[in-house]
């Protein structure tokens, strides 16, 4: 399983976890990768980007990626959202007819202006909160050389996925840093909430410690599981447990 609870370093910008990621996967004949934890109501809002991890020849494509808000017109998003049980090969989607012409436009630009050839994506969580994967790239422009990479290392590729996901998601340090934008958006009210919450008190004390009606304070619950992908209590209970998020509120 990979360690993703080192720090970052010069050497290592993502942690020494991440360079080991990427190493492995450089050794399966990729030339990139890039990791994203990515909750679903990121998705639902047009001014939220993903947090990623990315290796240094993904750089200059997330920096574009971002700058241009291009993850609300990711066809791999997207389609993860729907049913992300299987790798999504960015042009065999493409070719497939799968994609809008926003969306093509994007891998277009990727592969015209940044020399991303192809793109895979491998699911590492699909949820109710939040969707995770790694995406590998190659940048030799053989079709053929590709699909062969694709076809010998597709089981390596899941696993190697899945140890990265889950030592993210068993680090608390590692989640914050992912689901930072969601929390950061969160008003005085819902922290209020939430803090109660985290006490496993009855709603009907809050009156007397937050001075809130029990039932405005449910309404601000039920608002705040649905920011967070429609989960229920003790989904949303457990992630902020995960986190030590009263550190946080």
């Amino acid at each position: 399983m990979i360690d993703t609870s080192q720090p970052s370093t010069p050497n290592h910008p993502f942690g020494e976890a991440f360079t080991t990621l990427t190493d492995a996967v450089t050794d399966l004949g990729f030339d990139g990768v890039l990791y994203s934890f990515y909750p679903k109501p990121m998705y639902l809002s047009k001014d939220a980007q993903p947090v990623l991890h990315y290796s240094a020849s993904f750089a200059p494509f997330v920096a574009h990626y971002i700058k241009n808000n291009y993850g609300n017109r990711d066809f791999v998003l997207r389609l993860a959202l729907q049913d992300w049980r299987k790798p999504i090969d960015w042009w065999g989607e493409i070719n497939a007819g799968r994609v809008s012409r926003e969306e093509r436009a994007v891998t277009e630009e990727a592969r015209n202006s940044f020399g991303i050839q192809y793109g895979l994506s491998i699911p590492a969580q699909r949820g109710t909160f939040a969707i995770a994967g790694i995406s590998v790239i190659s940048k030799n422009s053989s079709a053929n050389h590709f699909q062969k990479l694709k076809k010998m290392h597709l089981t390596q590729l899941f696993a190697l996925s899945g140890d990265y996901h889950h030592g993210v998601f068993h680090s608390k340090e590692s989640l914050r840093f992912f689901i930072a934008p969601l929390l950061d958006g969160l008003n005085d009210t819902q922290k209020m909430v939430l803090r109660h919450v985290l006490t496993f008190k009855p709603m009907k004390s809050i009156p007397h410690t937050w001075g809130i009606t029990p039932r405005y304070a449910e309404k601000v619950l039920v608002n705040i599981r649905q920011e967070f992908g429609n989960i229920t209590t003790n989904e949303l209970l457990y992630i902020l447990g995960m986190m030590n998020i009263h550190e946080y509120l």
